[in-house]
């Protein structure tokens, strides 16, 4: 299978370094905009815009949400253009052919992603191009799943919540540890066992802390401790949810 990769950020340039190590699927042209070079280490030869591209039998668009649209519509109308974006509909790509290939991960610039530990959620208007994308995911050694657009954005929304959001909290856990002369490494041991639990229990059974306990004192003694508003106002908003949650 011969395919276009569209987008050199952190999800474009993981894809094209999984994708160039295998022989069942060849990256023809990469389009990417931050590139110095005209041709890659392994001979695909980089452009800069996505028009002008050669004929081929899958475009894979690695973009940005509101770049997905405006590119979908400068390729072939008979083309099959696919967008990796997880709270985008199918219908934001304009070709009849048309699919998603999502992947359920966090992608950061400096770190690999093992692809054989990823499973891409998988949709498209044509039925029988399904079978591309089961392709495409088995040349990086992934699995997948189909699912609908609606399926996938509610399960966009939960990624965030279990990613984008806690790995918020740590940055302000982190930044109470440096405050406080203290490393965050020791933090770490307890972040391995909040995720571990999950293997064996269901999340809500999992909950421990002040809040599901009731603990008011040692409430108190923490927003005492607390000097940002704006972390006050993170840390009343979650124990007010776990105490609701529990009836607590």
């Amino acid at each position: 299978m011969r395919i276009i990769l569209i987008g050199g950020g952190k999800l474009g340039n993981q894809l094209y370094k999984s994708i160039i190590s295998n022989k069942v699927v060849k990256i023809i042209q990469w389009v990417n905009r931050s590139a110095k070079k005209n041709e890659t280490s392994e001979g695909v030869s980089i452009v800069k815009k996505a028009s002008n591209l050669e004929n081929i039998d899958l475009y894979l668009l690695a973009v940005t949400d509101d770049s997905i649209s405006t590119i979908s519509g400068s390729l072939p109308t008979d083309a099959f253009v696919v967008h990796t974006a997880g709270s985008q509909s199918l219908n934001t790509i304009s070709q009849k052919r048309a699919g998603v290939f999502y992947p359920l991960q966090s992608f950061s610039k400096n770190k690999d992603v093992d692809f054989t530990k990823i499973s891409f959620g998988i949709e498209s208007k044509i039925r029988t191009d399904i079978n591309l994308l089961k392709k495409l995911a088995k040349s990086v050694k992934a699995s997948v799943f189909e699912i609908n657009s609606q399926q996938r954005q509610k399960l966009h929304l939960a990624a965030v919540l279990v990613n984008n959001f806690t790995n918020h909290l740590f940055v302000e856990a982190a930044e109470i540890c440096k405050t406080n002369e203290l490393s965050f490494n020791l933090l770490k041991p307890i972040i391995r066992e909040t995720f571990e639990k999950i293997e064996t229990l269901n999340p809500q059974d999992a909950q421990t802390g002040p809040a599901i306990r009731g603990d008011e004192k040692t409430i108190k003694k923490h927003l005492k401790l607390i000097k940002s508003p704006y972390l006050k106002s993170i840390y009343k908003l979650f124990t007010s949810a776990i105490q609701t949650k529990y009836d607590k």
